[in-house]
Parts: structure tokens; C-alpha cells; sequence
């Protein structure tokens, strides 16, 4: 054998051992390459409701299936903690990718420039903006920027007792009802009911989302300041409505601030104490699955004062502007906002999508729930204004417990307006 064919031999050979030796040194980093490739975005998502979470969670399952490349870490906090939390974070920078959002701090983070706006992705997007409730979508926009999408929606209704209502010999409530019909019915109730049970209850000891701010609207108020006019809380109209519960408290047919600030609403009618109630949408399942109840109970529009109206409030999808994987944190909330999605979500609330909100009403079963949904139509968005709602409702609020306990309302009002009105426009 020649010495240029060993050569050739040894050198082929030499080649090849060095071939295996680098193939058995980069593997390994291929590999790991090829895992950190692979492995998935996790996007933070941040809610309050423990009792909405199985609902959460199946839908991220849902779209985690659909979208292996994402995966979600749902962060359930409690309500009382929620919004210190996140602030803490936001302030430091390190927001949940995707958070609720409700009504009262919108315009906080929104003008700190908090919240991603959608506009853009919205327009590229299959999501069809106009089959989500209208004063929901326009709650979440500001200079024009659409900054959330709304998740859920609750409203109001008006439940009645028909045993009550056959015990003192009154004909039922129905959907195309005015005030002064509540208001003769409270009247011939009062005087048929026998033993404690009371012809109206409504919550007037907080914000009066499911009560007095009902009433404003519907009266023609807007309660925030609106096309550069001040608020009305204290006009002669704001003065009648806060009368009209005043007298209703001091004739019997409504209960006292005292009393009703010793029991809760639901409490009241599910005990079969109450004829009539002004409920939130939150407590359409619990009234119609209870037993003791739920074969002789309807629930019909609030009637109309001035206009058809009510308050109607959003929770909403919003997008961290610091966040660092917006688009897919976009494919997230657009599937969230999906039909199929929010339909899901309907085994919890009245979803915001107006086709899946129905599935909601067919999902409560003994009674018919649909004056939740019908009500949409026409609601407003629950009031805000400022960058600190919650301050300038508390100083309200206070006032109105001090007029619901007999002080003389416009004079409260006079004193508390422009201390709220300065907030408000803060």
C-alpha cells in the first residue's frame, strides 16, 4: 500500500473523528436552541372575581389549544386588594399583560397613558365593535382611542312577588310601565300587605348603580359633566327624584335608610318580605334558583320617568401599554372577545358580545330574565368623570345618606356640589 493512499486514509479517518467530536459538542446547543425556540410566551392576565375563574380558565384552555405558542396565567385577585395591586405595578412598570378594568378607574389610567390603545388592532381584526353593547364601547374610549374592550355588562331590572302582589290584590307589574304607576302600586300594596312585608326595597346606601342613579337618568339627567355643562346632580330635576324617595320612605312603601341599612335588598325579597325589588343583573341567578321563591317571581324594565333609561356598567379588557408581547396579548383579547368565547362567559354574566348576552338569559332557568337584555338598548354608562371617581362619589354619597335620613335635600346639595363638582373636573 502507498504512502499517499495511508495518508489519504488517515487523513479521511482524522476528518471524520473530528466531524463526530464537533457533531457531539454543537448538538447539545442545537438542541437547547431548538427548545428556547419552542417554548411558549406566557402572558399575565390579571382578574378580581373568584366566581368567574372556571369560566376564565376554560376559555384560556381554549385558546391555548388554538395557540400553543401562548400560554396564560390567569392572577386571581381579591376585589378589596385589586386595583392597590395593580397600581403598584403599573407604577413600577411590571402591569399584567392583559387586566380588567372597570368604569370608575378608567379615566385614571388612561390619562397616565396606562392602557394600550386598540384602535389599529381593532380595524386589522375580525371583531365586530358594533355587536358589543354601544355604551360600553363609547365608556372605554378617550381622545378618541379605543382603550379597552368591554368584557361583560350588568343592568337593572325591577323583580315583583306574585304572591304579594295576589295577597294585596294588585295586578302586575309590566314592561311598558311608568313611575307614577310604581308609585300607585307601592300605594294599593302598602295598603293590602299584611304582617312586615314592604311594597318597594332598593339599595339607596351606595352608588346607586341598581338604584337612585336609575332614576336620574331616567328623569333626564346625565349626572358627569357633559358637553362643557356642569353636573346636575343638584337641578330641580335631581331635587324631584331625591323627594320622591323621601316621601316613599316616610309614607311605608319604601323601608327607612335605618331599616335598609341593617338588611340587604336580596335578602329582603328573597325572604318573600318585599313585593318589589330593584335588583342588578348579578342577582338574576340566585333569585330564580332559590326555591322559596322562584315559583311565584317575574322581573319586568324599570318603569319610565321622563325617558326609558338605566345604568349600565362594563368591566373591560385592557392592554398594558408597557407590556412587551402587545400582539400576542391582541390575539388573546380578540379571542376573548370572540362569540364562542363570550358565550362561555354567559355562564357567569351578561357577556358585552349582544348575540352571546341571550345565552345568558337562556342559561337561567324557572324565569325569564330577558328585560336584563332588552334594557341595553337604552342604558347609559355608568357615570364617571375626573381622574378620581371614586372620591367625588363617596362625597355624594354621604350627602344622599344624609338627605335619605330627612335633611332637606336641596339645601345638602347646595352645600356638597361644588366640592364634587372641583373633583370631578380634576
Amino acid at each position: 500500500m502507498s504512502l499517499k493512499i495511508c495518508a489519504r486514509s488517515f487523513l479521511t479517518q482524522a476528518s471524520f473523528r473530528r466531524s463526530i467530536i464537533t457533531s457531539a459538542i454543537l448538538l447539545p446547543a442545537l438542541v437547547s436552541l431548538s427548545v428556547q425556540a419552542a417554548e411558549p410566551i406566557t402572558l399575565r392576565y390579571a382578574v378580581w372575581d373568584k366566581n368567574q375563574l372556571a369560566a376564565e380558565q376554560e376559555i384560556a384552555k381554549n385558546f391555548e389549544k388554538q395557540n400553543p405558542d401562548i400560554k396564560i396565567d390567569i392572577e386571581l385577585t381579591p376585589a378589596a386588594q385589586y386595583f392597590v395591586k395593580l397600581d403598584a405595578a403599573a407604577a413600577g412598570g411590571v402591569a399584567p399583560d392583559i387586566f380588567w378594568i372597570n368604569m370608575p378607574y378608567f379615566i385614571q389610567y388612561a390619562k397616565n397613558g396606562l392602557l394600550e390603545p386598540l384602535n389599529s388592532d381593532i380595524d386589522k381584526s375580525k371583531l365586530d365593535m358594533g355587536n358589543i353593547v354601544a355604551s360600553s364601547v363609547k365608556a372605554y374610549q378617550y381622545n378618541g382611542k379605543q382603550l379597552a374592550i368591554p368584557r361583560d355588562v350588568d343592568s337593572i331590572a325591577v323583580w315583583y312577588n306574585k304572591k304579594l302582589f295576589d295577597e294585596a290584590k294588585v295586578s302586575y307589574p309590566t314592561n311598558n310601565w311608568s313611575w307614577d304607576q310604581l308609585k300607585a302600586k307601592t300605594a294599593e300594596l302598602k295598603a293590602g300587605l299584611k304582617g312586615d312585608a314592604f311594597p318597594l326595597v332598593m339599595d339607596l346606601s351606595g352608588d346607586g348603580q341598581d338604584s337612585y342613579l336609575n332614576l336620574l337618568y331616567q328623569n333626564g339627567n346625565n349626572v358627569v359633566p357633559i358637553d362643557d355643562k356642569p353636573t346636575d346632580i343638584d337641578n330641580d330635576k335631581s331635587i324631584w327624584v331625591y323627594h320622591q324617595l323621601q316621601e316613599m320612605m316616610k309614607s311605608g312603601q319604601l323601608p327607612t335608610a335605618q331599616q335598609m341599612s341593617e338588611v340587604k335588598t336580596e335578602n329582603i325579597f328573597q325572604s318573600n318580605r318585599a313585593a318589589m325589588a330593584y335588583a342588578g343583573s348579578w342577582l338574576a341567578a340566585p333569585f330564580a334558583g332559590n326555591p322559596l321563591i322562584n315559583d311565584h317571581i317575574g322581573v319586568v324594565l324599570m318603569p319610565k320617568i321622563e325617558r326609558q333609561s338605566g345604568v349600565a356598567h362594563s368591566l373591560g379588557f385592557a392592554m398594558s401599554s408597557k407590556g412587551t408581547h402587545k400582539a400576542e396579548a391582541w390575539r388573546y383579547i380578540q379571542f376573548m372577545s370572540s362569540e364562542a368565547s363570550q358565550e362561555i362567559l354567559a355562564k357567569a354574566v351578561i357577556p358585552a358580545n349582544k348575540t352571546a348576552a341571550k345565552a345568558w338569559a337562556a342559561n337561567i332557568k324557572n324565569v325569564d330574565v330577558t328585560p336584563y337584555i332588552e334594557t341595553l338598548e337604552f342604558t347609559k354608562a355608568y357615570p364617571t368623570a375626573g381622574t378620581n371617581t371614586p372620591k367625588w362619589q363617596n362625597i355624594w354619597i354621604a350627602s344622599l345618606k344624609r338627605i335619605f335620613m330627612g335633611t332637606d335635600a336641596k339645601k345638602e346639595m347646595d352645600k356638597s356640589v361644588k366640592k364634587i363638582s372641583r373633583v370631578m373636573e380634576k
